[in-house]
């Protein structure tokens, strides 16, 4: 019966555990995946001729900002 309970106990924790780092997980997740999509976006850009840097300051404003980081990038490299 012990037994029983103890694995009860530990697999609600378990799923307490997993709820609990689900958001920041998802949060971490998508500004990873929108880094390599903007740092994709960037290489093609470099590629058509507008110098835009690929580096990791560029790569996290449109990690953090998605596509109006990008644009704003974009737009800087038009007047800088």
């Amino acid at each position: 019966m012990t037994k029983v309970l103890a694995i009860m106990i530990i697999s609600c924790l378990l799923i307490l555990a997993l709820a609990t780092l689900a958001k920041p997980l998802r949060l971490v997740l998508r500004f990873i995946l929108s880094a390599a999509l903007g740092g994709a976006c960037l290489w093609l850009c470099n590629r058509f001729g507008l110098q835009v840097g690929v580096n990791p300051a560029t790569l996290c404003t449109v990690g953090l900002l998605g596509a109006p980081g990008f644009v704003g990038l974009l737009f800087l490299s038009f007047f800088l």
